[in-house]
C-alpha cells in the first residue's frame, strides 16, 4: 500500500472514531426527552415506583374512618416516621424522601398538624438504628411521646423476587399504618403493590 493510500485509511479510521464517539450515550434532562420516565431501566424500584406505591395508600387514607377520628380531635398531633426497607433494594434515601410527601399529603388535607421529625436530630438517629435490628414496636410508644404526637404515621416495604428460564419478576407491596402512640393500636393500614419484570 502506498504512503498516500495507508494515510487515506488513516484518515477514515480517526473520523470513523471521531464520529463514533458522538454516538455513545450521553446525559439527558427528563423534559428534553419525551417518555424518560415511563421506561423501567431494571426490575429495581424508582422514583415512579415509590410514588405510585405512596399515592395509593395516602388515597386510601383520605376517606379512612380514622379521618373523622382525627376531625372530632380538631387537629391532633401526628409524626411522620421513616419507612422500614425490607427489602434487597438499597432504597433508604428515596424511603426518606417519601416522608416529606407523605407530611405535604397531611398537612394540605388539614385534619392533624405535623410535627416534622428533621427537628428532632437525636431521635430520628435512635430510629434509624432500631430499624436496621429487630424491630421493637413497642417502642413506637416511646418515640411518639418524646416528640409530642398522638398518632404515628408510618410504613414498610417488602418484595417477593420469582426466577425462571432466563425471566424475572419482582413484586413490591407498600404498607402504610396509623398508630395511636398511647396504645400501639393500628388505626389505619393500607397495602398497594407494583410489579417489575424481565420478560
Amino acid at each position: 500500500m502506498s504512503s498516500m493510500g495507508r494515510l487515506s485509511a488513516v484518515a477514515v479510521a480517526v473520523a470513523v472514531a471521531i464520529s463514533s464517539m458522538g454516538c455513545g450515550p450521553k446525559a439527558v434532562r427528563g423534559d428534553e426527552v419525551a417518555g424518560l420516565d415511563d421506561q423501567a431501566m431494571s426490575t429495581g424500584l424508582d422514583r415512579r415506583d415509590l410514588q405510585k406505591l405512596l399515592q395509593e395508600n395516602m388515597k386510601a387514607l383520605e376517606s379512612a374512618p380514622i379521618i373523622k377520628r382525627w376531625e372530632g380531635e380538631q387537629m391532633p398531633a401526628v409524626a411522620v416516621l421513616p419507612l422500614r426497607n425490607e427489602t434487597s433494594e438499597h432504597v433508604e434515601s428515596a424511603l426518606d424522601a417519601l416522608i416529606s410527601d407523605m407530611e405535604t399529603t397531611l398537612v394540605n388535607a388539614g385534619h392533624v398538624r405535623v410535627i416534622s421529625m428533621e427537628q428532632q436530630g437525636n431521635l430520628i438517629a435512635q430510629i434509624r438504628q432500631q430499624y436496621s435490628g429487630a424491630f421493637d414496636p413497642s417502642q413506637i410508644s416511646t418515640w411518639g411521646k418524646q416528640i409530642g404526637a398522638r398518632y404515628i404515621v408510618t410504613g414498610k416495604v417488602f418484595t417477593s423476587d420469582e426466577r425462571q428460564a432466563g425471566e424475572r419478576r419482582v413484586q413490591y407491596f407498600m404498607f402504610i399504618q396509623v398508630l395511636e402512640v398511647e396504645t400501639g393500636q393500628i388505626l389505619f393500614q393500607h397495602k398497594s403493590s407494583v410489579t417489575k419484570a424481565i420478560i
